[in-house]
């Protein structure tokens, strides 16, 4: 796969909003009509807590910005609750005309910096505004995850419920500050609100890396395809690219991924949080860059 950078979309310096002020997250782009991309984000404050907002961006030219989120379409939570410190999205599934959203949710902690568990949030106006389907998380702890079970990707498949999310294996010194190190886990379960199975490991960490998350997941031509956000000491974050037949347990092939850093500019040490959005024959890559984010959201689209 090679790619054409586009270029920067947008940061909080770019847009005039009370409430975003720092780091542009984990985009998450949608089919709202036939000519807009709607670009789910999360507009961070000047305290790094994310609220869901969006850019509506035109469809066969995604640098045209249509349209942003005036208000949050999703805040944060309530005081003591699992994500009043920030939300993030994380992947959309469409039933009957409802479409839900799991998100990823924040919480500081004493002994550790935070917990990140994963909330369900519900649109009935297509993706105007977002309610909780509960003040609990939608993956809570379990016995081995702990501090986090979150960015789950959800696709449904011959009657299924599959995800695939990023959780926890314990906390790294980086060099910089206490992290969490993390892997993604897969589940399933054939009721949307109830996931009780046991987590088998899809995809493992190597050489100095100690973050694997974000990931995005196709089944084409017989093959799951997945795409991901890799963090090590060495780099930061970078993008990944692995292949499964059974969904479950990937074969990692990053090399195939060819995107890396510019030279300079917003994305010159870092590009994270990458999600694919396919439209006719064009394959767009919505990522974001420098220290997750502050550098803001730009795309590329797939050449060849």
């Amino acid at each position: 796969m090679k790619w054409e950078k586009k270029g920067l979309l947008s940061n909080c310096t770019t847009i005039d909003l009370d409430w975003y002020k720092k780091n542009t997250m984990c985009p998450l782009p949608y089919k709202i009509n036939e000519n807009t991309i709607r670009l789910f984000l999360a507009f961070c404050d000047e305290n790094n807590y994310g609220r869901l907002g969006y850019l509506d961006l035109d469809i066969e030219n995604p640098a045209n910005i249509l349209a942003y989120s005036q208000t949050p379409i999703l805040d944060v939570g309530e005081l003591g609750s699992f994500d009043e410190h920030g939300i993030l999205p994380a992947s959309l599934i469409k039933e009957n005309n409802d479409l839900y959203m799991f998100y990823t949710a924040y919480q500081k902690q004493i002994s550790v910096p935070y917990s990140i568990l994963s909330g369900l949030a519900l649109s009935k106006d297509n993706g105007e505004t977002f309610f909780r389907t509960s003040n609990a998380p939608i993956l809570d702890r379990i016995n081995g995850e702990l501090h986090q079970r979150s960015a789950a990707e959800i696709m449904k498949k011959d009657g299924v419920y599959k995800i695939w999310y990023t959780a926890n294996i314990g906390w790294i010194d980086n060099g910089i500050h206490t992290v969490p190190k993390y892997d993604i886990k897969f589940l399933q379960s054939d009721n949307l609100f109830k996931w009780d199975g046991t987590p088998i490991q899809s995809l493992a960490l190597k050489d100095d890396e100690y973050g694997l998350t974000t990931p995005q997941v196709f089944f084409e031509n017989g093959i799951y395809k997945m795409y991901y956000s890799v963090r090590s000491i060495s780099k930061g974050y970078r993008l990944g690219y692995a292949e499964s037949e059974d969904g479950i347990t990937f074969e990692r092939m990053d090399e195939k991924m060819e995107i890396d850093v510019s030279e300079y500019g917003f994305d010159s040490e870092m590009i994270c949080f990458g999600k694919i959005f396919k439209h006719g024959s064009r394959t767009y890559l919505f990522y974001c860059g420098n220290h997750y984010g502050v550098g803001g959201v730009g795309y590329a689209e797939l050449v060849k």
